[in-house]
């Protein structure tokens, strides 16, 4: 997913020149369990005592810095999946920008930040089962009854981050209500921030957001008074634009891992744990595939 953090954009600066010969962590320095040798296995990691996850923790509630500890929705997970496997979690705080490459480079065993699951990312590494439904959806404001569905968008103020994904599936939705003979938005503002946007929302200024399901989950359940997901009369959250999942990436060729984290997946689908921390994060559990989820283009 895009992040878009002045701060993060000059710490990403500041570490290009130390990122050629390694990066630095929160608390460590962060020492892969890879080695040149072939794949990483699970023995390799349980020899080395830690799984090493590196991720950008300014994306809450997914992973966050709360004093000098990562805490999030990702970080229960993650935690509860070195339990199982027996290791220490060595989490690393990095800027998004390069993050990638650093797993090809072996710096750490797997991203752990909130990965939009795209084509073009799984043909360059194992991307794993979603953790969470990043497809865009509309935020209206609670007393706001002029609109009851996605269909009541006619005429409104519709405001979103610019340059990110759901701006794209935000004009292609007014595009679809203008080509069904409507007349679409009124108005369609960007804005630098989500926050700002939201900020916009309640004062008044804009009628909607239009976000991932995931973060509108969060800011629903931080500010029930305030704010509402636009759903059908069943209460289901109403998409536009493509189905997106997210997820993490793991190196091709380290399937022991990859399938590891996957089965864990599954476990805590089975077992609850999957449902009792996404009602922590979000105030809201959701359905999550674990086939075709990758898009084709």
């Amino acid at each position: 997913m895009k992040r878009k953090s002045v701060l993060k954009r000059i710490a990403a600066a500041a570490m290009a020149a130390a990122m050629a010969i390694g990066f630095a962590g929160c608390s460590s320095s962060g020492t892969s369990s890879a080695s040149s040798d072939g794949p990483l296995t699970l023995d390799k990691i349980k020899a080395n005592g830690k799984l090493t996850v590196a991720t950008e923790a300014a994306y809450e509630p997914f992973e966050y810095l709360d004093g000098e500890k990562i805490v999030g929705y990702n970080a229960d997970l993650f935690a509860k999946i070195c339990e199982d496997l027996g290791v220490e979690l060595e989490y690393i705080d990095l800027p998004f920008q390069g993050i990638l490459a650093g797993l090809e480079a072996k710096k750490y065993d797997v991203v752990g930040a909130t990965l939009g699951i795209t084509a073009e990312r799984a043909s360059k590494y194992t991307m794993t089962y979603p953790i969470q439904n990043g497809t865009t959806v509309f935020v209206k404001r609670k007393n706001d009854d002029s609109i009851q569905s996605i269909a009541d968008m006619e005429g409104k103020k519709v405001g979103t981050q610019t340059s990110c994904y759901n701006e794209a599936d935000t004009k292609k939705y007014n595009e679809q209500l203008i080509a069904n003979g409507g007349s679409g938005y009124a108005e369609l503002l960007t804005y630098d921030s989500f926050p700002e946007a939201f900020l916009e929302l309640k004062n008044g200024r804009i009628d909607l957001v239009a976000q991932n399901y995931a973060s509108c989950a969060a800011v629903v359940k931080n500010n029930p008074d305030d704010y509402v997901i636009v759903a059908d009369a069943n209460g289901n959250a109403e998409y536009v634009g493509t189905d997106t999942w997210v997820g993490w990436a793991v190196r091709p060729e380290d399937t022991e891992l990859s399938d590891f984290i996957n089965s864990e997946i599954h476990k805590f689908k089975e077992d609850g744990t999957l449902a009792e921390l996404q009602t922590k994060w979000f105030g809201a559990t959701t359905e999550l595939p674990e086939e075709n989820y990758i898009p084709a283009e």
